[in-house]
């Protein structure tokens, strides 16, 4: 009896070593927090996480932590990011239509080549930003600060470029 009780002991514990390897590899840093549109994200933390090329259209990401992460060429549309923490991360090439990107902190992020068409700007801290051949058609962009970002055209925003590029 002992050996079985044993036996079963280590099954136990082998699982519990072994379920984060097999973990779902959109289950980053908060398990909570799966970045799919059907699981929202509002207060999440996908800080660093590798989301490159993945469908999350449609999502609720306000309030996430997602600085430093890779979303190159993810498709985002819809998806509401108000407040969002983007610093430093990777959203080249991105589908960002529709976005609302509201007061978000995208300081130093990486957007471009990104599709911003219909995107909500406002209020935006976008300071070091790239979006050298992001599409900006329609995007609302008041408030937002451009400061020292590079712009569509590749050329640099002067400090005090609000609400667009100086």
């Amino acid at each position: 009896m002992t050996k079985i009780l044993n036996i079963a002991a280590i099954a136990v514990l082998i699982t519990t070593l072994a379920a984060p390897a097999m973990a779902n590899d959109k289950e980053v840093v908060n398990p909570k927090c799966k970045a799919e549109p059907e699981n929202q994200c509002a207060f999440g933390e996908l800080r660093k996480a590798n989301l490159a090329g993945k469908d999350l259209h449609d999502g609720n990401y306000d309030t996430a932590r997602l600085d430093e992460a890779n979303l190159s060429g993810a498709n985002l549309s819809g998806s509401s990011m108000q407040i969002a923490n983007l610093q430093k991360a990777n959203l080249s090439k991105a589908n960002l239509e529709r976005v609302h990107l509201h007061a978000a902190n995208l300081i130093d992020a990486d957007l471009s080549g990104a599709n911003l068409t219909s995107a909500n700007l406002n209020k935006a801290m976008a300071k070091g930003a790239n979006f050298k051949d992001a599409v900006l058609t329609k995007a609302t962009i008041n408030g937002a600060d451009f400061s020292g970002a590079t712009w569509t055209d590749g050329r640099k925003c002067a400090e005090g470029s609000i609400g667009g590029c100086k």
